[in-house]
């Protein structure tokens, strides 16, 4: 079942049950100062604690997970052995790493046949084989290369045991979505006030 849920954004538009969050409070603002191109510490501090949040209400230390990292490649561009989420995992020893090519994302063919979206796959893990905080991170400072860590592509984290699938787009937010409702629900009520107000109608006629 896992399987059908297609690992390409927006997820939320491309799911019948799915959550979308707001990480980055609107109303504090990314920049303290942008002429002077200074960040503000405590909307990416409130974004990474509600991203952690949300992932311990869907994820137990038991559950069976999957990371998937993914970026498009032109031919020349690769996703090494030395990456940095393979780095974040305490031992690869036990676990599946699978390097991959995909030409069905986002669109059904592409132009040239070198044009490819490379995926690293890394299986066979729990909570306690990882560093989540340096997990989630980089997908929150993804359009701010200034701050580290911060990786190009996305990041996509699959938890087999509940049946759903949690992805950080970028600062602003996040979406979980699932094959059934019943995986989501716990979640829609426990993190209602975060959830974006933009489609919190349509999450409501779902959830609620």
């Amino acid at each position: 079942m896992m399987n059908s849920i297609k690992l390409e954004k927006p997820m939320y538009y491309k799911n019948d049950f799915a959550l979308r969050f707001e990480l980055g409070p609107a109303e504090l603002g990314v920049w303290a100062n942008r002429e002077e191109g200074v960040l503000n510490d405590n909307y990416f501090k409130i974004a990474q604690e509600r991203a952690l949040s949300i992932f311990h209400s869907a994820f137990s230390p038991s559950d069976d997970i999957s990371i998937y990292y993914q970026i498009f490649s032109d031919g020349r561009k690769k996703i090494r052995k030395g990456n940095y989420f393979l780095k974040q995992l305490k031992s690869v020893t036990a676990k599946k790493v699978e390097f991959s090519d995909h030409r069905d994302i986002y669109r059904e063919d592409l132009d040239y046949k070198s044009h490819c979206w490379k995926r690293v796959s890394i299986s066979n893990i729990t909570i306690n084989d990882l560093n989540v905080v340096s997990i989630l991170e980089p997908s929150i400072n993804t359009d701010f290369g200034g701050r580290s860590p911060s990786v190009s592509g996305e990041c996509y984290i699959k938890n087999h045991t509940q049946g759903l699938v949690f992805h950080i787009y970028d600062d602003r937010g996040m979406d979980l979505v699932a094959n059934e409702k019943e995986a989501l629900q716990g979640i829609y009520c426990a993190h209602y006030n975060w959830l974006l107000k933009y489609d919190l109608e349509h999450m409501d006629s779902v959830f609620s």
